[in-house]
C-alpha cells in the first residue's frame, strides 16, 4: 500500500475498499483478498494515459474476477479523490484483466456513470 493513498472504502450498493499501489502485478491479490472476505477489493495504479488507471479485483464470495462495473466506479472515484488522474478529467478510463470501461462521475452529485463494451462469450443451455 502506498502511504500516500490510503484504503478508500465505499459504498455503490456493495462494499468496495480501494488500495492504491505501485506495481499491481506485485501484489497477491488473490491472498490479500481472502484475508478480506466482505468485500470487494481493487487494486488501482496510475496510467499508462493520464487520465487511467489499471485495476485488478477480487470479489467477495467468488475471487480474481476480470473485471467489476462498480469496482471500476469505486477505483475511479478514488483515482480522482488521490490525484493519480488528471484533476481536469471528464471521464476515466479502467483497464481490467477482461477489458477496459469508462467512469464519468459528476463532481457535484458523486454520481457515476460506466460505459464499456459488451461482448458476447458464449451460450447455455439448462435442461430442469
Amino acid at each position: 500500500c502506498n502511504p500516500d493513498r490510503p484504503v478508500r472504502h465505499l459504498s455503490l450498493g456493495n462494499p468496495h475498499s480501494v488500495v492504491g499501489v505501485d506495481d499491481i502485478d506485485a501484489v497477491d491479490l488473490c491472498d490479500l483478498g481472502e484475508r478480506v472476505p466482505h468485500i470487494n477489493l481493487e487494486i488501482v495504479s496510475p496510467g499508462p494515459e493520464p487520465d487511467a488507471i489499471t485495476m485488478r479485483v477480487h470479489e467477495r464470495g467468488v475471487g480474481l474476477t476480470q473485471a467489476c462495473g462498480t469496482g471500476a466506479c469505486a477505483a475511479a472515484e478514488a483515482a480522482l479523490t488521490w490525484g493519480l488522474v488528471a484533476q481536469s478529467a471528464d471521464a476515466v478510463t479502467v483497464h481490467m484483466p477482461g477489458g477496459d470501461a469508462v467512469v464519468h462521475i459528476n463532481r457535484d452529485t458523486t454520481e457515476a456513470t460506466l460505459t464499456g463494451p459488451a461482448v458476447f462469450t458464449g451460450e447455455v443451455m439448462v435442461t430442469l
